[in-house]
């Protein structure tokens, strides 16, 4: 294809006119420049050449409101530099996004292994217990149960079913020994809900 050589004020008549020979003109003889433009300042032809043509097509929009050729080039440049720029932010933005989730989700799975190793550290210390003190933990814990209907389904005394949950928490506190109150407490929710 052979570019019409167009003076600058045949070339903005044309083009104002709708000539699309016109703007084939301008996007030849701009085009290029105004990619390399752009790509100076996003460091990334495709996304410049993206960011051209959106500027090309921004001109042949507004054709009709431009006073002048020198107009038209002068807009060229301003709407390529914000739309570099834009671009620009927006990559930052992208990147922010992209990093603040990666950290989370570290933070996630860290947590997460921490849960499980917990989980792991407090079913071992219950199936450690003894016998009967693990089934009235596990009555009282896991099923609910008052302490009375523990005392009435195991033959106990009301006092050795307390006696015995307030022994078995102990011993699990101390197998389980950095961990606060709070966090075995809310790990025996989680574990028996």
């Amino acid at each position: 294809m052979v570019l019409e050589v167009l003076d600058e004020e045949g070339c903005y008549n044309r083009l104002k006119a709708g000539d699309e020979a016109a703007f084939r003109h301008l996007i030849g003889v701009y085009g290029p420049v105004l990619c390399r433009y752009a790509d100076r300042m996003i460091m990334n032809s495709a996304a410049a050449e993206d960011v051209v043509t959106e500027v090309l097509l921004k001109v042949w929009q507004k054709r009709e409101t431009f006073n002048s050729f020198s107009n038209i080039k002068r807009f060229f440049y301003v709407a390529a530099r914000n739309a570099s720029l834009q671009y620009i932010r927006d990559r930052e933005r992208e990147q922010r996004k992209f990093e603040a989730f990666n950290e989370v989700s570290a933070a996630v799975a860290v947590d997460e292994v921490i849960y499980a190793e917990m989980m792991v550290e407090l079913q071992k210390a219950i199936a450690e217990l003894p016998a009967k003190m693990r089934e009235v933990f596990i009555l009282g814990y896991v099923h609910q149960l008052s302490n009375q209907e523990i005392a009435t389904q195991l033959n106990l005394s009301d006092q050795t079913v307390r006696n015995q949950k307030t022994k078995a928490l102990s011993i699990i506190r101390n197998k389980m020994g950095n961990r606060s109150h709070l966090e075995i407490y809310l790990a025996l929710l989680l574990l028996f809900r």
